[in-house]
């Protein structure tokens, strides 16, 4: 896998807990806008991501290609996670912990598994590492909408 990619999302892996875990929780739960999402909500969402893409991964490299993936109803899963009841605590473990899952499986990425193709929709094929790269820049998005980080 490529090893820059790895490095950004252990990168986040590592720092991120640190930095938002020193929000106060008024932060935490405010909205900017009547149906937009809180931070921790946001946060919610990208294990959300978690773990659809963990599934994604694993089953690009193990069914017939190519794999076609299926939408989830993002705003659904984080209505019924309740993620704006959750500890701030808990939500940044839950985040953590499956971002050490999607590592673990960039580390172990083949070459050839790299290049396994992926329909995304309407036909258009993408690669596994396609959806890596994606992966890791939807993480850093959202994360940077929650807590300002330059590294």
């Amino acid at each position: 896998m490529n090893g820059s990619l790895t490095n950004r999302l252990q990168l986040l892996y590592e720092r991120i807990p640190f930095r938002v875990l020193k929000l106060p929780e008024s932060e935490w739960v405010a909205k900017s806008a009547p149906g937009k999402w809180s931070k921790k909500e946001i946060l919610g969402h990208l294990i959300d991501s978690a773990i659809n893409n963990h599934a994604r991964l694993v089953r690009v490299q193990v069914e017939p290609q190519p794999l076609v993936i299926e939408k989830y109803a993002q705003d659904d899963w984080v209505r019924l996670h309740q993620y704006q009841e959750w500890t701030t605590e808990v939500l940044v473990r839950c985040w953590q912990s499956h971002q050490h899952q999607i590592i673990i499986l960039m580390e172990v990425a083949s070459e050839e598994a790299l290049y396994k193709l992926c329909d995304i929709g309407n036909g258009e094929l993408k690669t596994m590492q396609w959806l890596y790269q994606d992966y890791v820049a939807h993480q850093e998005h959202h994360l940077q909408q929650i807590v300002d980080y330059d590294f």
